[in-house]
C-alpha cells in the first residue's frame, strides 16, 4: 500500500505553493477560445484549466452565433449573466427570455439550453462548480444534444415565456432593471441592512441573486446554493471601495477600467477581464482611478461558507466599512 499520509503532506505543500503568489486577473485579450459540443465559442476565464487555483469553481465566457442554439445538457448548479445579445433559455422545459443584464439560475441537474434570436453574437458569463462536484464523486455532466443552427425550431416548441419563476416558485430569470437598487434605498432612508453594512461601500450596489456582499438577506426569489451572481457594483470616477478580507470570490468587469489591490499588490483590469480573490484569507480592495464609472459583476460560491462554518479563521474580516475618494 502507498504511504497515503506522506502523500497528503506532499499535496498540502503543493496546494500552499500554488497560492504563493497565485494568478489574479484573467485578461479578455489573452483568452484561449475553443469549440465544444455545447458551445460554438467558449473560454475559461478563471478555473483550474486556465491555471487558477480554485475551490473547484470556474468562471467561463461563451458566445452563441446569431440563429444558433447551444447544446442541451445537465450538470450541477449554474449561474449565468447575459453580457450582450437577445434570446431565451429553456430550463427544465420552461422558456425564460433574456437580454443584456439578465441573470439566470440553472438549478442542480436541470436540463437546459440557450438560443440566440438576435442578429449579433450573444455573450454570457457562467459560474459553475464542476471540478468540486467531480472531486466529491457527485458530479455528472451529460450531453443530451449538441449545438446547432436553430432557425426558429426551439421557439416553435416554446413560443412564449410564461413566468420568470419555476413551477416550484423559485426565480430563474431577473432583468437588471428589476434588481434591488441599494443606492436608491439609501437615498430614501430605507432600513433593510445587515449589521455592519452600509451602501457607501460602493457608489452603487444592485442585488441580483444576493449574497454576503448584500446589505440584506434578500435574493429576489433565487435559491442559489453552489454558485451565484450576487451583485453588480458601481464605483464612481476617482473612488475606491471598502477594504476587507475573505476567501474565494470573483469579479467580472462589465464596464470601465481600474485596478485591485490584493494582498498589497496592484492588478490592473478593464472591461471583459475577470478578477480572482484566491481561496485563502485575502485582503483586497478595488479602485477606479479613471474619469468614467466602473461596473463589476460579483460571483460567489457556496463552498466558501461551508468552510467558514468549520473554522473562525475563514470568516470575513472588514478592514474599512466604506468606500472613499482617491
Amino acid at each position: 500500500m502507498a504511504d497515503f499520509y506522506r502523500d497528503w503532506l506532499a499535496t498540502s505543500r503543493r496546494v500552499e505553493a500554488r497560492l504563493e503568489p497565485p494568478p489574479v486577473v484573467a485578461r479578455a485579450r489573452d483568452l484561449a477560445w475553443i469549440e465544444t459540443p455545447q458551445d460554438a465559442r467558449v473560454a475559461m476565464l478563471i478555473g483550474e484549466a486556465s491555471g487558477f487555483p480554485t475551490n473547484g469553481t470556474a468562471l467561463l465566457v461563451a458566445e452563441i452565433p446569431p440563429g444558433w442554439r447551444t447544446g442541451r445538457h445537465v450538470h450541477g448548479e449554474e449561474a449565468i449573466h447575459i453580457v450582450s445579445g437577445e434570446g431565451f433559455s429553456v430550463i427544465d422545459g420552461a422558456r425564460y427570455d433574456w437580454k443584456p443584464g439578465t441573470t439566470l439560475h440553472v438549478p442542480y441537474r436541470a436540463e437546459h439550453q440557450h438560443v440566440n434570436t438576435g442578429t449579433a453574437p450573444a455573450r454570457y458569463v457562467s459560474a459553475v462548480t464542476h471540478d468540486l462536484d467531480f472531486a466529491v464523486s457527485l458530479g455528472r455532466l451529460e450531453q443530451l444534444d449538441e449545438k446547432a443552427r436553430d432557425d426558429g425550431e426551439l421557439a416553435s416548441r416554446h413560443p412564449a415565456q410564461a413566468s420568470q419563476l419555476a413551477a416550484d416558485g423559485r426565480r430563474i430569470a431577473l432583468h437588471f432593471e428589476d434588481a434591488i437598487d441599494e443606492r436608491a434605498r439609501r437615498l430614501e432612508g430605507h432600513a433593510h441592512r445587515k449589521e455592519g453594512k452600509g451602501a457607501h461601500r460602493h457608489a452603487g450596489i444592485w442585488i441580483l441573486m444576493g449574497g454576503s456582499e448584500s446589505m440584506s438577506d434578500e435574493t429576489n426569489g433565487f435559491r442559489a446554493k453552489a454558485a451565484a451572481m450576487t451583485n453588480i457594483f458601481e464605483e464612481a470616477p476617482r473612488t475606491r471601495s471598502h477594504r476587507h478580507t475573505h476567501t474565494e470570490a470573483m469579479l467580472y468587469v462589465l464596464e470601465g477600467s481600474g485596478y485591485s489591490e490584493i494582498d498589497g499588490q496592484r492588478y490592473d483590469w478593464e472591461a471583459g477581464d475577470a478578477v480572482h480573490v484566491p481561496p485563502r484569507m485575502t485582503l483586497h480592495e478595488h479602485f477606479n482611478d479613471s474619469e468614467g464609472r466602473t461596473r463589476t459583476l460579483r460571483i460567489e460560491f457556496g463552498i466558501r461558507f461551508f468552510y467558514e462554518s468549520l473554522w473562525k479563521g475563514y470568516e470575513k474580516v472588514q478592514d474599512t466599512l466604506e468606500g472613499a475618494s482617491l
